[in-house]
């Protein structure tokens, strides 16, 4: 996200001072344990994006917007994707056994 907002800050004619993103997520890790079937997905997801400007509020917003539209990791969190995990043991594929896991080379 602050990749997004660094790059079309000049777009947007804002000028950035500072800025951080807090990323919090929950979810239940009993099943990493064998303690329960419940998926180790992420439960809820929170990004905190602070912003230290003296552009107009009006185009911070908009810069934002266009930030997190734009943002690869919010909109896939948002709109899941397929997940594809090849892996390779001294380069020889592993067949895995989980819900993404391939034999594909």
């Amino acid at each position: 996200m602050l990749s997004q907002v660094a790059q079309f800050a000049p777009m947007f004619d804002v000028e950035v001072e500072d800025a951080s993103v807090d990323f919090r997520a929950t979810f239940d890790s009993a099943a990493k344990y064998g303690l329960t079937d419940a998926p180790t997905a992420f439960e809820a997801v929170a990004i905190r994006l602070d912003v230290h400007s003296q552009s107009q509020p009006a185009k911070v917003k908009a810069l934002l917007e266009h930030a997190e539209m734009g943002c690869h990791a919010v909109q896939s969190l948002e709109n899941p994707v397929p997940v594809v995990l090849q892996a390779t043991l001294n380069r020889v594929a592993v067949e895995l056994g989980g819900k993404s896991g391939t034999s594909q080379q």
